[in-house]
């Protein structure tokens, strides 16, 4: 059968209103009240296993909730010592070393000739002066000298024998004039022979400054670590010319960092050197750093009315980063204030705080709390809680507020 224009039309407008009521239901979002119900019969599921433990009370010193900076407790600019090409840099950023550890190697044989020449000119000193081993340097030691010194003694005792012959007239006046001009050249050359072996000498201190100066210069080609930490960045590569003076890398001691924050100057006189605090950071949020306040600044900054205080903190597995955002809770001087303790395990942490359950009947209620100081495997909460509340403490990641408890 042929279809007329008019037909098709029909056709097309009813193929296509169809096509719109399909896609129409296709694309239908699900009814709300459909889903609270499934999220009900999920929260009513089987009954949970788990155990609960009490809420006790203990009354612990008032705290001051504070905000800061982790800071390195030392930071190294690394230089070199000595002019030298880079041939071997043994480090990168992150890199942890130890005091002493070789950081850069400069190419060492300049240094090294240096180093032999200044040696072999000392040795030859002390050679010429007879030193020997430790052996302490006298002028009248040395060989010239002591030559000079025999020649100026003999020259003397024969003057003295030719004044007295000359006085008894047994010689004549140019005899005499003789021995005593030979006395006075040998007292000369004596003289003469001292002063030499003492400039030599001090030559020779000269020449072993050198070859100290020549020997640190040897070791300055191997840049080492001046102390435990970590590399915070790398600033030369082998081949580069290292001037003395050039920073090659910067160190940083990251065990123990320093948290850096600010007292308002109404509790400046409760917190005191020795003062402890919790430290946390967005990067581990269900872990507490602890830290003792080392540095309490001498006066109160005007503009802000507060005081700058430190305090250390141990980093032994560098979990904490220098630059860190960290909140921290500071132990006060005063009289003791009653907190709630629950264990660590009975909390989930939130973006907001923490949840816990709470043993209602034969079902748990999910409360939300907020934590402050740990002691030990308990940590201070507070929120909708008493002491005595039944909390859960096995399963809790399978608990849901209202879900029933297991017998």
């Amino acid at each position: 059968m042929t279809l007329g224009p008019g037909r098709w039309a029909k056709v097309a407008v009813a193929a296509l209103t169809a096509a719109a009521m399909t896609g129409g239901i296709a694309c239908k979002k699900p009814d709300p009240s459909m889903k609270d119900a499934v999220a009900e019969e999920r929260d009513a599921g089987a009954p949970v296993a788990t155990k609960f433990t009490k809420v006790t009370e203990e009354k612990m010193p008032p705290r001051l909730e504070v905000t800061g900076t982790l800071d390195p407790d030392e930071r190294s600019e690394v230089a070199a010592q000595t002019n030298g090409t880079v041939t071997a840099v043994n480090i990168d950023i992150g890199s942890i070393v130890k005091k002493g550890d070789i950081l850069v190697d400069l190419d060492p044989r300049e240094a090294s000739m240096k180093l032999d020449v200044a040696n072999a000119t000392a040795a030859s000193q002390r050679a010429r002066l007879g030193l020997k081993g430790a052996n302490k340097f006298e002028a009248d030691g040395v060989a010239d000298v002591k030559m000079a010194r025999e020649a100026a003694e003999l020259a003397k005792t024969d003057f003295e024998r030719t004044k007295m012959l000359y006085e008894q007239g047994a010689i004549s006046k140019a005899q005499f004039d003789q021995a005593k001009t030979n006395k006075e050249r040998a007292d000369a050359a004596y003289d003469s022979a001292r002063n030499g072996a003492e400039q030599a000498f001090v030559s020779l201190l000269a020449s072993q400054s050198q070859a100290g100066l020549s020997s640190k210069s040897l070791d300055d080609t191997k840049i080492r670590a001046p102390f435990d930490g970590t590399i915070e960045s790398k600033r030369i590569a082998p081949g580069e010319f290292a001037a003395m003076g050039k920073v090659v890398a910067v160190l940083v001691r990251d065990n123990p960092l320093r948290f850096k924050f600010e007292v308002p100057e109404a509790q400046t006189a409760l917190v005191n050197l020795g003062s402890k605090i919790d430290i946390r950071v967005a990067a581990h949020p269900d872990k507490i750093f602890k830290g003792e306040v080392k540095r309490v600044g001498a006066s109160v900054r005007a503009n802000t009315r507060t005081m700058p205080v430190e305090a250390e903190v141990a980093n032994t597995d560098r979990l904490l980063k220098s630059g860190y955002f960290a909140r921290g809770s500071v132990e006060l001087a005063g009289e003791l204030r009653p907190v709630l303790l629950v264990p660590k395990n009975a909390l989930i942490p939130t973006g907001g705080g923490s949840r816990i359950f709470v043993k209602k009947g034969d079902k748990v209620e999910e409360r939300l709390v907020s934590t402050g100081a740990a002691q030990g495997d308990l940590i201070e909460v507070t929120g909708r809680l008493t002491a005595g509340d039944e909390v859960a403490v096995e399963n809790v990641s399978s608990l849901a507020d209202g879900i029933a408890i297991a017998n």
